[in-house]
């Protein structure tokens, strides 16, 4: 790790690299938290369309081509709060739970919500069993695979980028997208729009 170059160190509150790997020369961006955890910072490798970086336990080999545990991705992410518009029943163990959820925000323009995309990581059993209830409650129709809803239902979405896509009304869809909770504090007037979603897109893809 002592050879690497093309990294410049702007924080690094809990000495993790300084005690530990020395001086490094410019190029790459990284931070660290108290805690010595990386952190991003501004546009680090989105200028070169990376989706993150490779962190390497430091006292593990180097070993060219090669994957092992000693290696993590690290990549950068965003939050939002989305609107659930629909859910489609799971299947195998979450069989008889709605579990894939359809997310979206608001397009103040037209007054319409435009679906971002589905995803069903990130659900406890216990969250899968309050969402099929409360998700039926507020049913406006469905077809065999999928109840659609009210947009009342608020949650807090991880993901990693934004993408293009022709599949969606609004162009845009999320990359990985993963729940990290419902907002009960949030009506469906506080969630994100999108023109929020519109800025992060814009802000990725200037690097």
């Amino acid at each position: 790790m002592r050879q690497l170059s093309n990294v410049t160190i702007i924080s690094d509150e809990s000495g993790t690299l300084s005690d530990q790997f020395g001086a490094m020369t410019s190029g790459q961006t990284f931070a660290f938290d108290r805690a010595g955890r990386l952190r991003f910072s501004g546009g680090i490798t989105a200028s070169r369309g990376h989706e993150g970086v490779m962190v390497k336990a430091i006292d593990a080999p180097y070993d060219a081509g090669a994957r092992s545990a000693a290696w993590l991705k690290v990549k950068r992410s965003h939050t939002l709060d989305l609107v659930v518009l629909a859910a489609e029943w799971g299947h195998g163990r979450r069989r008889g739970w709605l579990s894939n959820l359809h997310l979206g925000a608001l397009d103040p323009v037209t007054g319409e919500y435009m679906m971002l995309g589905k995803t069903f990581k990130g659900m406890t059993d216990a969250i899968l069993e309050w969402q099929t209830r409360t998700l039926q409650e507020i049913e406006t129709g469905r077809d065999d695979w999928t109840v659609y809803v009210r947009p009342e239902l608020v949650v807090e979405v991880t993901f990693n980028d934004l993408q293009q896509s022709p599949r969606y009304p609004g162009g845009l869809a999320l990359r990985f997208a993963r729940i990290k909770g419902y907002r009960p504090d949030k009506r469906a007037s506080d969630a994100d729009t999108m023109e929020t979603v519109r800025a992060i897109y814009a802000s990725q893809a200037s690097g």
